[in-house]
């Protein structure tokens, strides 16, 4: 992995936090942002892909909820979660 230097700019309170806390900590200013950077993408990440679940679950959800609709009017009037749980039963 090849290394490069930034400039960044950050406000003179969040620098005196990261100052005390590598000093308590005994560890560099990169290796806090890289670690920081590197937690703080995973977890943005990590949300993206929960919401997209949920989305799709919410849909599935949904989409099940209109075919149980539309299911009835079988044969004598009967659902098609019934229709389908006799002929389970007729296997």
């Amino acid at each position: 992995m090849s290394l490069k230097k930034i400039n960044i700019t950050i406000p003179e309170e969040n620098l005196k936090e990261i100052n005390e806390f590598c000093v308590s900590e005994k560890v560099n200013k990169s290796w806090l942002i890289r670690e920081a950077t590197s937690k703080y993408i995973s977890n943005i990440s990590e949300q993206r892909e929960l919401e997209k679940k949920r989305k799709d679950m919410e849909w599935a959800i949904e989409t099940m909820e209109k075919l149980r609709k539309k299911s009835n009017g079988f044969i004598d009037g009967k659902s098609g979660s019934e229709v389908i749980r006799e002929f389970r039963e007729k296997r």
